[in-house]
């Protein structure tokens, strides 16, 4: 009985203890902190280092200001890109810029009889050859234009080679430099000292001017297409002349540039606005002058074994001029009697005489009047019988 009585009090005595020890508040633990002190560390700093990279600073920074002056500068004295279609009234704006060169038809070389080819100047001091050369819009300028844009190739002109005798042959493409080189003429100009005394004298390149062209030359071929039964040309290229000065300021004659291939040249004649409203011509462009040859123009040389030009075989300039008239009307009288049929027996007839069948002959029945002698005067008296 002792023995549980014990018991149960230890019992009791345990559970009386969690509880306090349950409910007793618990004190928070403070940690001291603990500071440590560091000696300051002294850095010697590396002042040519510093002054390196000032002044790699100041001179990025005066380079950026002189970039952007540059840029600015430079945006000012630019000019504004060209405007390919300025509107500049409804024809010009739509029917001329946009405009394309008609298809010509391609012939069979098996159709092709009586080929021959020749070669033309066109020369713009003729009145008649104005549409060439009008300030502003001349052709010299269209094909720099073009050969700068890349539309058209200059061929070089020199000739004296198997492949190309002649320089016309399209063998050599030229650069853009290259034909400008060739445009521009050169002058002397004197080196003066502070005195005002010659010193020296040196070689200046002028600037081109379309006035220094003085004409163009065409080579084309005169063709009979038996297939379709017509006499046509066709024009093969086309060159700009330049004439050739000496030093004393003496002519001795034109001499090509360069050499472009007509088809090529197309392209930009038929945008060029040839319109003239004194001659009521509307919408004609460079390429219907050419096609439809209006120009006035000179033969100089006939397609011939020696490649003789007419005046390698005639040197009186009268004799000249006759020798490309004779070689014009042959050309026109072959395209006269191209359809002119004969056959044996009328060309052993004698020729018809148009003032014999116009005379005029007595009809049938008719008295023809004899001729009497002509009338004595008469003075008044009467003859004497004798």
């Amino acid at each position: 009985m002792k023995k549980t009585l014990i018991l149960v009090l230890l019992v009791m005595l345990a559970g009386s203890l969690s509880l306090m020890a349950q409910t007793k508040k618990k004190k928070p633990v403070t940690r001291k902190k603990t500071t440590k002190t560091v000696k300051p560390r002294i850095i010697k700093p590396d002042t040519a280092a510093i002054n390196a990279k000032l002044r790699d600073s100041l001179a990025n920074v005066a380079t950026m200001v002189a970039a952007q002056e540059k840029m600015k500068m430079d945006s000012a004295s630019k000019p504004l890109p060209m405007v390919k279609d300025s509107d500049d009234g409804y024809y010009k704006s739509i029917v001329m810029t946009n405009a394309k060169p008609f298809p010509i038809h391609d012939v069979n070389p098996n159709n092709i009889r009586f080929y021959h080819r020749y070669w033309r100047d066109i020369l713009l001091k003729d009145p008649r050859n104005h549409k060439f050369s009008t300030p502003g819009s001349t052709l010299i300028e269209a094909l720099l234009k073009g050969v700068k844009d890349k539309k058209v190739v200059p061929y070089d002109p020199t000739g004296g080679t198997a492949e190309n005798t002649g320089g016309d042959a399209f063998v050599q493409p030229m650069s853009y430099d290259q034909l400008m080189g060739k445009m521009r003429d050169t002058a002397t100009i004197d080196i003066l000292d502070k005195d005002g005394n010659k010193i020296g004298s040196r070689r200046q390149l002028n600037d081109f001017s379309p006035d220094k062209v003085a004409g163009y030359r065409i080579k084309e071929d005169y063709y009979f297409d038996k297939q379709r039964s017509k006499f046509e040309s066709r024009m093969i290229g086309i060159a700009p002349l330049i004439t050739l000065r000496l030093t004393n300021g003496d002519t001795i004659g034109t001499q090509p540039v360069c050499w472009f291939k007509f088809n090529e040249c197309r392209k930009i004649f038929a945008t060029m606005d040839v319109s003239d409203p004194e001659k009521n011509l509307y919408d004609v462009s460079m390429d219907d002058m050419f096609v439809q040859r209006q120009f006035n123009s000179k033969i100089i040389e006939e397609s011939n074994p020696l490649g003789q030009r007419i005046e390698d075989y005639i040197k009186d300039p009268a004799d000249r001029d006759k020798e490309s008239a004779r070689i014009e009307k042959k050309l026109a009288d072959y395209k006269k009697n191209i359809f002119l049929y004969k056959t044996s027996a009328e060309e052993a007839m004698p020729k018809y005489n148009a003032e014999a069948a116009t005379e005029v002959k007595p009809k049938k029945g008719s008295t023809k009047k004899s001729k009497t002698p002509p009338q004595t005067p008469d003075t008044g008296t009467t003859p004497v019988k004798q």
